[in-house]
């Protein structure tokens, strides 16, 4: 036969009540649902655009210019949009 160390309303069960005046966060099983906390994040999103010269040479810019000089004949060029 064993013997219980403390009195029955010292132990916790999972689901009940932490301490007074604090629910227990909430189980898949209690709602049906599953809430996850996660820490958020900033993400900063930059547009890119492609060139290409009439050579052939193509490359990237974070800006539309009106006039680009082609890294590939050196030549200044229109940039058509």
């Amino acid at each position: 036969m064993s013997h219980r160390t403390g009195r029955p309303d010292e132990f916790r069960h999972i689901g009940q009540r932490i301490g007074r005046g604090v629910a227990a966060p909430q189980t898949e099983t209690d709602s049906g649902m599953e809430v996850h906390e996660e820490e958020l994040r900033t993400v900063t999103a930059q547009r890119m655009y492609k060139m290409r010269c009439e050579c052939g040479r193509s490359w990237f810019e974070l800006e539309v210019p009106k006039f680009v000089e082609c890294p590939g004949c050196h030549k200044l060029g229109l940039v058509s949009t």
